[in-house]
């Protein structure tokens, strides 16, 4: 059996919240993946099953529930560390 590919985007302004901006699955997903790579947007691939589905459950343009703001703060702090690490 396939195993099926998810994906969000989440857009951060450095205030309030993050927020859902895109949310894919299958092969909206390896294309949603494939603009952001293209685009330059760093992206953490290895996240847990339970993330993304309570991110689905997230409307498109709204700001992720408190509920899973250490979750979503840990991929920030990852992928930021990671953009330090670059620059080096």
């Amino acid at each position: 059996m396939r195993e099926i590919l998810r994906a969000c985007a989440l857009e951060y302004n450095g205030e309030n919240a993050p927020v859902v901006r895109w949310y894919a699955e299958g092969d909206a997903a390896h294309h949603l993946v494939e603009v952001a790579r293209q685009r330059g947007v760093k992206i953490e691939t290895e996240q847990e099953e339970s993330l993304l589905l309570a991110l689905k459950s997230v409307r498109v343009n709204s700001a992720i529930p408190k509920d899973i703001y250490l979750a979503v703060a840990r991929i920030y702090a990852y992928l930021l560390n990671d953009t330090k690490k670059e620059a080096n």
